[in-house]
């Protein structure tokens, strides 16, 4: 181990060593260095948190559901599939309480994943008996907040091809923008009688998207123009308190952005202007931020739709992948001020091409034979994919809803180290710190006063990996692991945390269970697969306890105050 300037770090440091070495493993612990002396070897740079410059609120994070399936036809007869319908009753709560914790939003993708029709075609309802129930009750379980009702396609009735699939608008004339105006305000008010909050609405995903396969409707920039202007204040009539969003295309940078400028009328319904800038680099966000923020008419403006695309998983490495997701998150509402952030998929399926670059993770439905793909995973659960759920995690735990932003001034802007800070709504702070290259980097942060914190591990191996606290000072230099994400998050009392740190664990397998020796009885255990997916959770009745385990991979052994890895 390498030698720190504080005997607390080295004595710490050294007990999580000799605990890494006791497990069966050969696999190396993360070594966790802060305050070291200067490496000329390795490179770094200086950051200062000004905790008195207040950026935006960060209202939260989304994420959009597949709760029916592709195709075949997008006709009531379908075959039934989705999630949370697919997954066995546990696996359900486990995808509420593990996977959705943390999500203020859920985007509900209109005539794609909720495409049950009225008898008259004109507006849509669920598609199997309990679709709605299901979603509500995974969103109650998660305690997230409401929807993002979005469209892919309006209900039959008014598609100039009758049909979810392809074509645009059967007419644009008042008349028929009057009337369709008046059954979108009826599908947001299906929502609110069912008990769901409608906080996001937007009219089209993509319009500029006509036939793809799926349910889309094609807009010109002028039509959209014309029916956002007959829907909108349709839409604020039945729902004052929900978010009108613009447009997922070029929003207040196109030529829809310009007609709505020109309009005195209109501005008033834009709550937001959204973006599609999916799997990006992260680097293009502080690129092109200038464009972003022109002409916004002090209106927010936020991505709602992120993943990565086939191409991109096949030639780009999954540790970069993990942590330039992270660094969209951090990018867009350091350098756009976003209040919000979509990522994509819950789940995918197991048999879906997109699963890779789409799904937080991967679930197989009952229809699913195919065990030579993801043998792991049997019919109706689910499994953590770890390239984009560890990318996120840390945001969903760590990131509360509603926290303030605060500036943090760089030597230099870099796109492979990242870097922001929040002060939640209790008043305490965070900072996360990103790493995406092959080479250690040394994050020199600088502080007003003298605070504690204590750093949380995210990479390809660990879920919130508890590092050493920091603490006595008002400037340290903590060195970040190639390919890695770290929060630090604010601590009263570092005396509190040393003497629960003090009382450590030891564990070792033995045969198909994990024993754990030094647990103070109450005290949560939590094992976990490698990838975030979790296997048990035990409250400990004794000092020595034994979980038993259904695998034979290495695991991470967790309590509130340290990580064992075995």
């Amino acid at each position: 181990m390498r030698m720190f300037r504080k005997r607390f770090h080295l004595i710490l440091i050294t007990i999580v060593y000799s605990l890494f070495t006791y497990s069966c493993t050969t696999v190396d612990p993360p070594k966790d260095i802060i305050d070291e002396e200067v490496d000329t070897n390795v490179e770094s740079s200086a950051y200062t948190i000004h905790f008195n410059i207040e950026k935006q609120t960060i209202l939260g994070l989304g994420v959009e559901i597949q709760s029916d399936r592709f195709g075949p036809n997008y006709e009531p007869s379908d075959p039934i599939n989705g999630i949370p319908y697919d997954l066995i009753p546990s696996e359900r709560t486990r995808l509420a309480t593990d996977l959705a914790s943390g999500f203020r939003y859920l985007r509900i993708a209109m005539g794609l994943w909720f495409r049950g029709v009225t008898d008259d075609q004109k507006n849509f309802v669920e598609r199997y008996p309990g679709q709605l129930d299901l979603i509500k009750e995974m969103m109650e379980q998660a305690n997230m907040e409401g929807i993002s009702l979005e469209y892919w396609s309006p209900s039959p009735y008014w598609k100039s091809t009758y049909n979810l699939l392809g074509g645009t608008l059967r007419s644009y004339d008042d008349q028929f923008l009057d009337e369709f105006g008046d059954a979108l305000a009826r599908d947001v008010q299906y929502f609110i009688d069912n008990g769901v909050k409608v906080s996001t609405w937007g009219l089209q995903n993509e319009p500029f998207n006509g036939d793809g396969g799926y349910p889309m409707c094609f807009y010109t920039d002028e039509n959209y123009f014309k029916t956002f202007k007959a829907v909108a204040p349709k839409i604020r009539a039945v729902s004052p308190e929900t978010e009108i969003i613009v447009d997922t295309k070029n929003a207040n940078f196109g030529a829809l952005g310009n007609m709505i400028r020109n309009d005195p009328t209109i501005p008033q319904y834009v709550d937001s202007w959204v973006y599609h800038r999916s799997g990006n680099p992260s680097e293009s966000v502080i690129e092109g931020a200038e464009r972003y923020l022109k002409e916004t008419l002090g209106k927010p403006v936020y991505q709602n739709e992120w993943a990565f695309n086939g191409v991109q998983v096949k030639t780009i490495d999954e540790e970069w992948r993990m942590v330039d997701l992270a660094q969209s998150i951090m990018n867009w509402m350091t350098f756009v001020n976003s209040p919000k952030w979509y990522w994509l998929h819950l789940l995918k399926p197991t048999n879906d091409p997109n699963r890779f670059g789409f799904g937080l993770g991967f679930y197989r439905r009952d229809d699913d034979n195919n065990f030579s793909q993801h043998a792991d995973i049997a019919k109706g659960t689910f499994k953590y994919h770890w390239p984009n759920y560890n990318g996120i995690a840390g945001f969903m735990k760590y990131m509360e809803w509603d926290s303030k932003r605060i500036h943090v001034q760089e030597d230099s802007i870099r796109y492979d180290q990242r870097i922001m800070a929040w002060r939640k709504p209790d008043g305490k702070h965070v900072f996360v710190m990103t790493n995406r290259s092959s080479e250690k980097f040394d994050f020199v942060i600088n502080l007003d006063k003298a605070r504690s914190f204590v750093g949380h591990r995210y990479n390809r191996d660990f879920v919130d990996y508890q590092l050493p606290t920091v603490s006595g000072k008002s400037s340290y230099t903590i060195r970040l692991e190639p390919y890695s994400i770290e929060f630090w998050t604010e601590e009263d009392d570092l005396s509190s945390v040393m003497s629960e740190t003090s009382s450590l664990f030891k564990a070792n397998r033995t045969g198909n269970a994990v024993s754990i020796e030094g647990m103070q009885i109450g005290e949560i255990i939590e094992i976990y697969h490698l990838n975030g997916q979790l296997i048990n959770r035990i409250i400990a009745d004794a000092e020595k306890v034994n979980v038993p385990l259904t695998t034979n991979d290495i695991v991470l052994v967790k309590t509130k105050t340290q990580t064992i890895k075995i």
